[in-house]
């Protein structure tokens, strides 16, 4: 599940960050944050999970997130 973080400013101090509707594709997510980014807003795009299974790469960083949670 993939999701569109929207940032922008409204004449305030501290950006306005708003989180989209979740997608199944990442395609989908791709295709209306191309749209949003045609509009002139910062986007970015949120994985909903977190793949355990790394090789090693990443596993600091796994094992720190899944203290916090």
């Amino acid at each position: 599940m993939y999701r569109v973080r929207t940032i922008y400013r409204s004449g305030t101090d501290r950006p306005i960050v708003e989180h989209g509707p979740w997608h199944e594709s990442r395609k989908d997510a791709e295709r209306w944050a191309e749209m949003l980014r045609a509009a002139g807003y910062g986007v970015s795009i949120e994985s909903q999970s977190i793949k355990i299974d790394s090789g090693g790469e990443n596993d600091d960083l796994a094992a720190a997130l899944a203290g916090m949670a």
